[in-house]
């Protein structure tokens, strides 16, 4: 059984008229690490929001004195990061679409699966989380964007990648973007878009995790009136909306394996269908894909489909993480630590040769945002010119120290450097010798060619530098 015990205890709050639902509900939430609150009818659930703030809200979605579209707008009123999670009988899922589009979370049929409904919750105190990030990282990166006028960087593999992403922007073909969160995956979406003929056209990122799959699909295909209970009026979807624009959709590997084939005919004959519409609709998105998770292996676990796959990786692209770009970090650092200090109209501050040693030895593993967010942080604690070791947080300092005081060889990490090198050396011999063609060094060397070229992106090598008309 999953548990909540991370951090501040979490508070659901459950309504339901059955004393026994709510009863086995309540064992189950506070077994979990949840506070939980239990009443018997809706206009109870509003008084408790008005004066108390809950997480995780748990309903019937059909109550006797108001249903579940009626309590969701009533709640959304009040508080629009409540997680709510309605439980409902197969009769009522037609019309809890509508509770969905209005800000519903989640629903479950009876009889309610415990782990189903933790994971849920889970789920949604994640998105929750992820959009009040997202909030405020994207002011900050906007900001940050038009200053910096787009995606820069001093690692020559990623220098290489956007000289790649350049020429890919030429074309109209679909683009996968790999990487750790926080690489930089959808800066480097718009600067394709941004070099791209369609750069006047409208560019927007939606992400396959952070809603219901249901409300993802009416997002992106849109919908035909009453094709579900509170559809009013058609609705167009993204797809449409956008013609000749671009599209990013993030966090591919989550979408749901009815949506995974509706959108490989999008890809393939540029053509789709509203929700309860049978006409046709055309459409020419660029679409560009974005994922953490390791692609091959979700195909391989069933999870993904391959023909999908195939058609999203003509062109992929792998941005590799900030430890691997130390030539990186200090220019990340000293371009954000410059725009914060002109933010609060303050001196612009150098960091100390001790600073520099110390960030260029953490790891980084929230990557970008992880640097922005210290550069924000010491432009306010430092008041003198030079940022000084004593400001660092620290967990950064006790990191670089632990990792310093590591004698112990790591065979394992000896052995994947080893491995690595290896195949670069390999595969630019084969490169070399087929002039750059990738199709037919995959051929030769008996390799697949979409596995070769997600290799390729990933070791940084650059297959154009072997083309003899370049050399």
């Amino acid at each position: 059984m999953y548990k909540f015990v991370k951090g501040t205890m979490k508070k659901a709050l459950i309504v339901d008229d059955d004393i026994s639902a709510i009863a086995i509900l309540k064992k189950h939430l506070k077994d979990s690490g949840l506070k939980v609150t239990a009443v018997f009818d809706a206009y109870n659930v509003i008084e408790k929001i008005k004066h108390t703030k809950y997480d995780i809200l748990i309903a019937n979605f059909n109550m006797l004195d108001m249903n579940g579209i009626e309590l969701t707008e009533q709640v959304m009123k009040i508080d629009r990061d409540i997680v709510i999670i309605f439980i409902t009988s197969f009769s009522s899922i037609h019309s809890i679409m509508e509770a969905l589009m209005k800000g519903a979370f989640d629903y479950l049929s009876k009889p309610i699966d415990t782990d189903e409904l933790l994971f849920s919750i889970k789920r949604g105190l994640e998105y929750v989380s992820l959009k009040n990030e997202n909030l405020l990282l994207k002011t900050k990166l906007k900001k940050l964007k038009e200053k910096s006028g787009g995606f820069e960087s001093k690692n020559e593999v990623v220098k290489g990648i956007l000289k790649e992403a350049a020429k890919t922007a030429a074309t109209d073909y679909p683009v996968l973007i790999t990487g750790e969160n926080g690489t930089g995956k959808e800066y480097l979406a718009a600067f394709i878009h941004n070099n791209s003929s369609r750069k006047s056209a409208q560019f927007i990122s939606m992400d396959c995790k952070a809603m219901h799959p249901l409300i993802l699909e009416s997002e992106l295909f849109g919908h035909k009136k009453n094709a579900f209970t509170g559809a009013a009026s058609d609705s167009k979807g993204l797809f449409e909306i956008l013609d000749g624009g671009t599209i990013v959709l993030k966090n591919i590997e989550r979408l749901e394996t009815m949506l995974q084939e509706k959108l490989l005919r999008m890809l393939t004959d540029k053509e789709f269908s509203r929700i309860g519409d049978s006409k046709i609709i055309s459409s020419n998105v660029r679409i560009i894909a974005t994922t953490s998770a390791e692609l091959e292996s979700e195909v391989k676990n069933g999870n993904f489909r391959e023909d999908l796959y195939r058609s999203l990786s003509e062109y992929i692209f792998t941005l590799p993480p900030l430890r691997e770009r130390k030539d990186d970090i200090m220019f990340y650092f000293q371009m954000y630590l410059n725009y914060f200090c002109n933010k609060k109209k303050s001196e612009q501050k150098t960091v100390s040769g001790d600073v520099l040693k110390i960030l260029e030895k953490y790891d980084w593993k929230g990557n970008i945002p992880e640097i922005m967010n210290l550069a924000e942080r010491l432009s306010v604690l430092s008041d003198k010119r030079i940022v000084t070791s004593d400001l660092l947080p620290e967990e950064i300092i006790n990191s670089v120290i632990n990792k310093k005081n590591k004698a112990v060889v790591d065979f394992n990490s000896i052995k994947q450097n080893v491995i690595r090198q290896f195949e670069v050396d390999f595969i630019k011999k084969y490169l070399e010798k087929n002039n750059g063609n990738v199709a037919a060094t995959a051929k030769e060397i008996n390799f697949h060619e979409v596995s070769l070229r997600q290799k390729i992106s990933k070791l940084g090598i650059n297959p154009q530098k072997y083309k003899t008309n370049n050399k």
